[in-house]
């Protein structure tokens, strides 16, 4: 009963500094006479109030004990820190990316002071502002800080406590935080619990992470069929509350938004149990990776064999999901077999991923393959993860091949290819083949592989760029969409003079004489994009406001013809509407072929540009973390890169820099 009562008085804790780590012998000995029950006893003080010292004493003395009823309660305090320790890492990440944001608009306000008297006067506010936000960025970033060492603290307890109490009971331990991590419900709980069997689990623990990641990967390809009937209905509504907010100045009666309200409800219960299923699928994996890389080379010996057999056995998505757990085991064993997987795989998504997670394990053995084999590949997504690769390993001798590729390469595998030579050698020619052989035959004999990079140099010569560019982030691709936010905030000013974070209790800034609104300059530079494709290259245009539609029912070949009337039809575009961010970016990767299924999608895009203004206001999901869990669920087995453009101060910096970097593009802010 003592027990019971205890763990309902389980607290996070909040620890003060960064906690240490204290050596064995510093721990006191315990009392003849102590009582389990006091020992949990006093590690529960200790937690909820006590010194970063005496929480971790109070931590060693219950393991030390070696009994088993200990798992549970540090279990418990193991999955409600990392659960704070996710939302604070989200946190501080997000008010960065804000500040950072922030600051860029602070500077175009200063540019604007020169010339307003009103802005000037706005600029001691925006100070105040900016000073406020570095306090929160500071407070926000200390309490991850503090919050990751007592994380480890508590694996690591466990470990050991695990180690302790015998096979057996070691067992029993196991299959209780298996069972958590298998009950749908608190998804904190199941993650955490996730987290701990791959701290501390131990032979044949990776086995059964490997059933729960197939298993919740197959469950939530299954839901996919009852969501898209749900859209269909949710969409034809965007529709119609699109077509009243145009007629009625952005005013939208009250029985359509009820109705709305509830079809979105159903879909979006559907689509939440979706996103938390792959969490908890791309959760195992990872952790499956952790326990394997723990077992000892006679446990991997029985292990090994049977996860190869389960990926043998399994297809689509549960098989990607396979992969991704032995790609993620830091083991010279695990990592052997996957070359030789890699050098007979048929299947092009599981070469790409086996490339990405070998070279991310640091695997220098793998370069041989990717020069002979897979920089040649017939899928351009391999190559472009196999020139990835080759930057990430630092390989001097991929410098002359992929000057090679340089010169045979087209489209978005060009610009590719260019990436990875400019991060290996810290220069930029713009795609001149001429220019690279020159630098190669005169530097490359005493050239050295720097283990990192600052700025790439360009070159000295002026030299045009033969690729697209929309906002400044370039791109050799001929297979583009662009989607563009038209909701109403779009026609406010680019550049705020006293309401930048376009508070509807404050009046908005409009553009000032001869200033451009956001949907001008974004119209501006897309005409501008578009002109840069050349002739023969696919694209279309995705726009979205409360509803989502497109330029044209099918992909587009670039003809002269087709340059006029899309030049013609981006001038006529107006911003009327709300900002429907997860229907916009469902509906750019349907069109671009990202099928999410776990093999390769073949996508007829391989390039997303997005832009938008603000933040989700409407559609089957406004919480940015499960539009990015969408969005990098379904774009797995596609491949294709997704820029971010964000304008105003308005926008969500996080969540439009985590866009990019989770699908491989660039993150700008005007």
């Amino acid at each position: 009963m003592l027990l019971t009562a205890l763990l309902g008085l389980l607290a996070c804790p909040a620890p003060s500094a960064t906690l240490p780590a204290l050596p064995r012998a510093e721990f006191h000995a315990l009392e003849p006479g102590d009582a389990f029950d006091e020992a949990l006893a006093r590690f529960l003080k200790a937690i909820r109030g006590g010194s970063d010292e005496e929480r971790l004493l109070r931590l060693a003395e219950l393991v030390q004990r070696g009994d088993v009823r200990a798992a549970e309660p540090l279990a418990r305090e193991h999955a409600g820190v990392a659960q704070l320790l996710r939302e604070a890492r989200s946190k501080a990440r997000a008010l960065r990316y804000a500040y950072d944001q922030r600051q860029l608009v602070h500077r175009g306000l200063e540019v604007r002071a020169e010339r307003d008297p009103g802005a000037a006067e706005e600029l001691p506010r925006q100070e105040e502002a900016l000073a406020e936000m570095l306090a929160d960025v500071e407070r926000a970033e200390k309490r991850a800080g503090e919050l990751e060492p007592w994380v480890a603290a508590l694996a690591d307890a466990t470990a050991t406590l695990l180690d302790a109490i015998g096979p057996a009971k070691r067992r029993k331990v196991e299959t209780d935080l298996l069972r958590e991590a298998q009950s749908p419900g608190d998804l904190a709980l199941r993650l955490g619990s996730i987290e701990l069997l791959g701290r501390a689990g131990g032979p044949g623990t990776a086995l059964e992470l490997q059933k729960l990641s197939a298993e919740t990967a197959e469950a939530a390809t299954k839901l996919q069929a009852g969501i898209a009937k749900h859209m269909g209905e949710v969409r034809k509504l965007e529709k119609r509350m699109q077509a009243e907010s145009d007629l009625a100045g952005g005013r939208l009666s009250e029985g359509i938004q009820d109705q709305y309200e509830r079809t979105k409800a159903d879909a979006a219960a559907l689509r939440t149990q979706a996103i938390a299923l792959a969490r908890v699928s791309e959760a195992a994996a990872r952790a499956g990776g952790a326990a394997l890389a723990r077992e000892s080379p006679g446990d991997l010996e029985k292990s090994l064999p049977k996860l190869l057999s389960a990926l043998k056995r399994s297809k689509d998505r549960p098989r990607y999901r396979t992969l991704q757990l032995l790609s993620s085991a830091p083991s010279e064993a695990v990592r052997a077999q996957l070359r030789a997987l890699l050098a007979v795989e048929a299947e092009p998504l599981a070469r790409a991923e086996m490339i990405d997670g070998l070279a991310a394990l640091g695997d220098c053995d793998l370069v041989p393959l990717l020069l002979e084999r897979f920089l040649q590949d017939e899928t351009w997504h391999v190559r472009s993860r196999a020139a990835a690769a080759l930057a990430t390993l630092r390989s001097k001798e991929a410098i002359p091949a992929l000057i090679a590729r340089l010169e045979v390469e087209e489209g978005r595998v060009r610009s590719d290819v260019g990436r990875a030579l400019t991060s290996l050698t810290g220069k930029d020619f713009h795609g001149s083949v001429a220019l690279w052989k020159r630098w190669w035959a005169e530097k490359g004999q005493e050239f050295e592989v720097p283990d990192a990079l600052a700025a790439p140099v360009a070159a000295e010569e002026e030299l045009p760029s033969t690729a697209m560019s929309f906002f400044g982030i370039e791109t050799e691709s001929r297979r583009v969409l662009f989607v563009l936010d038209l909701s109403g905030s779009m026609s406010f000013a680019m550049l705020p003079k006293s309401n930048p974070e376009d508070d509807p209790r404050r009046p908005y800034d409009m553009p000032a004489k001869g200033e451009p609104s956001r949907l001008e300059a974004a119209k501006k530079d897309l005409a501008s994009a578009l002109a840069g494709l050349k002739d023969g290259g696919r694209f279309n245009l995705v726009l979205y406001a409360s509803d989502v539609w497109t330029w044209s029912d099918e992909l587009v070949t670039m003809t002269s013809e087709t340059r006029q009337e899309v030049a013609k039809a981006i001038e006529g575009l107006g911003a009327s509407g709300g900002t429907n961010i997860y229907g916009a970016l469902e509906r750019a990767l349907d069109i671009a072929g990202a099928k999410g299924g776990g093999t390769w999608s073949k996508p007829e895009i391989d390039t997303i540009y997005f832009l938008t203004d603000g933040r989700p206001s409407i559609g089957l999901t406004k919480v940015p973390d499960e539009i990015l869990a969408y969005v990098r669920e379904r774009n797995s087995d596609a491949g294709i890169v997704i820029h971010t453009i964000g304008l105003s101060a308005a926008q969500d910096a996080a969540f439009l820099r985590r866009l990019a970097e989770e699908n491989g593009g660039q993150y700008v802010a005007r």
